[in-house]
């Protein structure tokens, strides 16, 4: 038959047609950014980086050059281009390498001056004169640094890179999107384009926005029914500052970092509910976890159970404790399956972080919904790939049983589940009549392929009954 538009379904090849996927952790604008630099994905040292680096700086007219997807451990060196050897290739550009993580980075002297910090500051690296030498390696001086940059890009080529996001959304059979903006530009800029963008539906996908702003009255002029998204309680695993009990087994004498104080956590939360929102937090570690449902246990304890669905972000390893209390308190988690099943291999990265034993309690899906929690599924692209597939792919691929669920359980964290963590399995996530028509097209079906997921192609996408691309 005919969808709205005039495009007929036969004009598809034939296909497995299942509910329009959901990304429920995703930063779109940087997403769009970052993929439009130049990428460290594949450097493997120093020297490779910044041939890379100097091509791309001779090559643009562009007056900021993000290099993505760095990989400390990955590179012979074990460490970021410093600030010196940036210089000697940029051109006069201003650079910044950023650890695929985005939780650490590199700059250049043209950056930092570009943002104007004239002293050492928490988290700058110094070298052994005591003078910066370009390293970010804390959140709040890197991502400082990097919305600074960011902030240089204009409204117009922010609108061209929402666009870009767009289209990636289209190819990849995302008809609905958990945007988490703000934080990553400075003056929190993004977040009205976006709203703007929204409104105006101007978007090939169902954007639901989260805005990422500490400031709670800032936030109430956007007028949303939710707050937060990945405010990072903790770090990241790969800078060694997600806040652990236990130290990092390969560096003994490190447990990462809390960013902010219980009560700063606490009181956020707080007004937030009072006011019948949901909230979400970045929380990696077991000690950022305990923090975060500290805050959310006291909170309905004294203003009662509303059932907001108050989310944790990444819920990467936590403690049994953890997982019941969760339950307990109706809490939805948000995760990322794609970079534990490239990273957690045997003897691999994660492995080396955390040792064999306790690498079994990292993403734990398969033991989450079985205590009850809803597990909804995400990329935290440009982290990861934006292709759900690939997270898909690594639910049911997983090293661990804990981790693992069957083709079933792992398309409903990208459908239902990740409707639901919006409010919005009522009229998202399921082929039903009196839904929003929204379809993902398989060229495969998965049932059928269960250990090659990650490689079967979207050939078209229906958002809301538009067809917003056919292969």
């Amino acid at each position: 038959g005919n969808v709205p538009g005039g495009c007929e379904l036969k004009e598809f090849p034939e296909g497995i047609i299942i509910p329009g996927l959901i990304d429920s952790h995703v930063h779109a604008g940087n997403t769009a950014i970052m993929l439009s630099g130049v990428s460290m994905i594949d450097v493997t040292s120093v020297g490779q980086a910044l041939k890379c680096i100097e091509e791309r700086c001779l090559n643009t007219e562009d007056d900021i050059v993000f290099a993505p997807f760095f990989i400390p451990q990955q590179v012979k060196e074990q460490r970021f281009p410093n600030r010196k050897e940036l210089d000697s290739v940029s051109h006069g550009k201003k650079v910044i390498v950023i650890c695929i993580t985005l939780h650490s980075s590199s700059v250049n002297t043209a950056a930092i001056d570009f943002v104007g910090i004239n002293d050492i500051r928490e988290g700058m690296g110094i070298d052994e004169d005591g003078c910066f030498n370009g390293e970010l390696l804390e959140d709040e001086i890197n991502f400082y640094v990097m919305s600074n940059l960011v902030a240089g890009i204009s409204d117009e080529k922010y609108e061209k890179y929402i666009d870009d996001f767009g289209n990636m959304c289209a190819k990849n059979g995302i008809t609905s999107a958990h945007c988490l903006e703000g934080q990553f530009m400075a003056g929190d800029r993004d977040i009205p384009i976006w709203l703007n963008r929204i409104e105006k539906n101007e978007l090939p996908f169902h954007c639901v926005l989260y805005p990422q702003v500490w400031d709670y009255q800032q936030a109430l002029a956007y007028g949303l029914p939710r707050h937060g998204g990945c405010l990072t309680l903790d770090g990241a695993d790969m800078d060694y500052t997600m806040a652990l009990d236990e130290p990092y087994t390969c560096k003994p004498e490190v447990r990462g970092n809390l960013f902010r104080k219980d009560s700063e956590v606490y009181n956020l939360v707080s007004k937030a509910y009072a006011d019948n929102k949901q909230t979400a937090f970045h929380a990696m570690g077991d000690r950022a976890i305990d923090q975060l449902l500290d805050a959310y246990r006291r909170v309905i304890a004294e203003q009662g159970q509303k059932n907001l669905r108050l989310r944790i972000e990444h819920f990467t390893m936590p403690r049994p404790s953890h997982l019941k209390l969760a339950s307990e308190l109706g809490v939805v988690v948000s995760q990322q399956p794609e970079f534990p099943y490239i990273y957690d291999t045997e003897d691999g990265y994660v492995e080396e972080w955390f040792g064999k034993e306790r690498v079994k309690r990292i993403e734990q899906y398969k033991q989450n919904m079985d205590a009850g929690i809803m597990v909804a599924g995400g990329s935290d692209s440009p982290v990861n790939s934006i292709n759900p597939l690939t997270g898909i792919h690594g639910v049911v691929n997983g090293r661990f049983d804990t981790r693992r669920m069957d083709v079933k359980g792992a398309l409903k964290m990208y459908t239902y589940n990740a409707a639901y963590a919006a409010f919005e399995e009522q009229e998202r996530g399921t082929i039903k009549e009196g839904f929003y028509a929204d379809f993902t097209i398989l060229g495969q079906d998965p049932y059928e392929i269960q250990d090659k997921i990650n490689e079967i192609e979207v050939i078209g996408t229906i958002s809301e009954g538009r067809v917003v691309y056919a292969k």
